[in-house]
């Protein structure tokens, strides 16, 4: 079978299509995933998410002139944001265990220092939209003031100005609590 003619028959639904897709691509795509992404279960996992959200998505992309180059195009972009997502989830982590590993062992000090990181998210969720994104860009996902404004299509300045204004809001709201040295 044609590859425009599949591909058009895998946009309309049919599943033997898509399963032919699948079982002609996968393992090109995966031997281009694990070449970018070490870890073979994560990398599984990607591609396996690739093809669930192509399938999602089938009826909204064009008809490709190579297939695999298509699909390689694609799947560039999928690694991209999968390896973006990781490295933000870790330093998420990588900031909360150093705050957890500079305070005792003792258990009432993390469920403290936890209940401590919950109710600074809270008030962060109660700042305007776009200030909050950029606070949060700043704090949780430690972001320069040029990689927001670069980011969001706003000037440094602008981004500086919401800065100030979220840690001024924050600090109102958390007067008088220890979260204050969080920010």
């Amino acid at each position: 079978m044609a590859d425009n003619i599949r591909w058009e028959r895998f946009q309309e639904g049919d599943t033997v299509a898509f399963e032919q897709l699948f079982q002609e691509h996968w393992n090109a795509l995966m031997y281009y995933t694990c070449n970018i992404i070490s870890d073979a279960d994560m990398a599984k996992d990607v591609l396996q998410n690739f093809f669930l959200e192509l399938w999602e998505k089938r009826a909204s992309l064009p008809v490709p002139n190579e297939t695999r180059a298509f699909l390689l195009f694609l799947l560039r972009l999928r690694i991209l944001n999968a390896l973006r997502k990781e490295d933000i989830r870790s330093k998420h982590e990588h900031v909360f265990a150093r705050l957890l590993a500079d305070t005792t062992a003792n258990t009432t000090d993390h469920l403290y220092y936890k209940q401590l990181y919950e109710e600074l998210h809270q008030h962060v969720n109660q700042l305007p939209p776009r200030i909050q994104e950029v606070f949060r860009l700043s704090r949780f996902e430690h972001l320069s003031v040029a990689e927001i404004a670069a980011r969001l299509g706003a000037s440094e300045q602008t981004v500086r100005n919401q800065l100030n204004t979220a840690n001024k809001r924050l600090k109102v709201m958390l007067k008088g609590s220890v979260a204050t040295v969080l920010l």
